[in-house]
């Protein structure tokens, strides 16, 4: 075997294309892979639902690594690992927005439950398009009753989103808050994040930092680029991303992911 034993990678952005799809090629490489012993193990953003049938269409059984690091699941579904926001904290951050007037959409996710104050926010419907996710109503008077909070959710126009994250990080310091893009600020407990979760797997696999690839493109990719034995940022990530990476793969949609897999395996 060569130096190299696993392999973590974020979805979208990375894995998937612009049109949110898998190339062939991409997949056989993995399946590939995945046969000889080297796992494949998707890291994401998304709830365990929303990655679930992005493993199926790959053919493999591995853990994933859901909410950036908030919560790891097996290959039946069992929790591994979770860093949840105590639901207090959850309910501070929404009175905060509210009493900002910012106009923002808030989702709050709990394991496989995405709960939503309306469903005919036109933010929630687009994030359900690009996830094949449905969400939930949920009443937001009392957000004591949401136990297990892995993450919240807030889209809104950049400026917004962006005064938004400097707000939340002044008044919650015990608060991880991050832009996955510009129109999307995640927020998730200060102890979650994607390196903490590849470490975790790291030792379920018997293997070593040095031993992984690490792939992808966003913010919040950036400390588990970092970790990594071998951190590809792909081509299409911004300028941040790509100095904090080892190399820079070529663009999601020229399937930049398949073209590192094939140097190094």
């Amino acid at each position: 075997m060569g130096k190299y034993k696993a392999v973590f990678s974020d979805i979208d952005g990375t894995l998937l294309d612009s049109k949110h799809t898998i190339s062939p090629a991409t997949k056989q490489k993995i399946q590939e892979i995945d046969r000889e012993g080297i796992p494949f193990i998707l890291v994401s953003a998304r709830m365990p639902k929303g990655m679930i049938g992005i493993r199926d269409e790959l053919g493999i059984r591995r853990p994933i690594v859901c909410y950036s690091g908030a919560l790891v699941v097996d290959e039946k579904g069992e929790t591994m690992f979770g860093r949840n926001i105590e639901s207090h904290m959850a309910e501070m951050v929404y009175r905060s927005i509210q009493k900002e007037n910012m106009h923002i959409s808030f989702n709050l996710y709990s394991g496989d439950r995405w709960i939503v104050p309306d469903q005919c926010d036109p933010w929630v419907r687009q994030e359900s398009v690009i996830t094949g996710v449905y969400p939930e109503t949920g009443d937001f008077t009392d957000l004591a009753v949401f136990q297990n909070v892995h993450k919240i959710l807030c889209m809104g126009e950049p400026e917004k989103i962006l005064c938004l994250e400097t707000m939340l990080k002044e008044q919650f310091p015990k608060l991880r808050a991050y832009r996955s893009k510009d129109t999307y600020l995640e927020i998730m407990s200060i102890q979650a994040s994607k390196s903490s979760a590849v470490s975790l797997l790291d030792e379920y696999f018997g293997i070593s930092r040095q031993e992984i690839i690490a792939f992808g493109d966003g913010y919040n990719d950036i400390d588990m680029l970092l970790y990594a034995g071998l951190g590809a940022a792909m081509g299409n990530a911004s300028e941040e991303v790509r100095n904090s990476a080892d190399i820079v793969a070529d663009t999601n949609d020229q399937e930049g992911l398949k073209k590192v897999l094939d140097e190094y395996f």
